[in-house]
């Protein structure tokens, strides 16, 4: 990775510069979601947009009647809901598999526990041996640790989590996230093996409060402009400090990433 100093300025400066091309919504939903739902929207919204997901997430909830009938379905019929979100399959399959682990676990589907009790009792429930010399931070940790050992959930959905309900700070890192990091030289190829500790050091340089925006714009900016085979580095508003828009626009043009999709016969 580039020197902290240096990786920050490229963070702020990137992150200001989408937010002026990419104006957000209000990020908060209207209501929020219990724990449950909001790991299950986690799971829709990974590699994808929150407009993306929301969509997805609101076909769920007028194709089934409840999070039981979810359960029962067929990975096929969860995925035809989910549709037109990428890997439609693999998503269903996780969140049924998640729910059928809450239900055995609770004979009911709420993960309310940690919300209700709280972080310290959260803590307690998970692990014996942690020193309680910080209840809040330690209870975090255990409530992001009790959720990540459901093996439908990954990296992502446990740090959106503690984004977006536990409170706590948490970048979340999916692949098209990752992809533009990588092209603006903040982070390594290699560095994907370790996603927790990259992770770290992004929420080093990224404060708590712009967390949200800044997982929302990364994902916007992926899908519209720094597109994983053809990235319109031409368009790019952060093309004069992007390493690979510079690389890319010094290239020949028949060397140049396509700059627009092949229409389809």
């Amino acid at each position: 990775m580039p020197a902290i100093t240096n990786k920050q300025q490229l963070l702020t400066q990137a992150h200001a510069v989408l937010k002026k091309r990419f104006p957000l919504p209000a990020l908060e939903p209207e209501t929020p979601r219990p724990l449950l739902e909001e790991l299950l929207f986690a799971i829709c919204r990974e590699g994808s947009t929150t407009a993306d997901a929301e969509a997805a997430y609101t076909r769920l909830h007028k194709v089934f009647v409840d999070w039981n009938e979810v359960r029962v379905s067929t990975v096929q019929e969860v995925a035809d809901a989910l549709k037109p979100l990428p890997n439609s399959g693999p998503r269903a399959g996780w969140i049924i598999g998640v729910l059928h682990a809450v239900f055995e676990m609770n004979y009911s589907y709420d993960l309310g526990d940690m919300e209700k009790k709280g972080l310290k009792q959260a803590a307690k429930q998970v692990s014996r041996y942690f020193n309680e010399k910080d209840l809040k931070s330690i209870g975090l940790k255990q409530a992001a640790k009790q959720i990540a050992r459901f093996k439908q959930v990954n990296d992502f959905a446990v740090a959106w989590v503690v984004q977006r309900n536990l409170g706590g700070h948490a970048i979340p890192l999916d692949g098209p996230t990752f992809r533009v990091l990588r092209r603006l030289n903040v982070i390594e190829e290699t560095d994907a093996d370790d996603m927790e500790s990259v992770r770290g050091g992004i929420e080093h340089v990224i404060p708590k409060t712009r967390g949200p925006e800044f997982t929302e714009l990364m994902s916007i900016h992926a899908k519209e402009l720094c597109t994983d085979k053809t990235p319109l580095c031409a368009q790019c508003p952060l093309k004069n400090d992007c390493p690979t828009g510079i690389e890319n626009l010094k290239k020949p043009e028949k060397e140049k990433p396509d700059s627009k999709p092949k229409k389809s016969r």
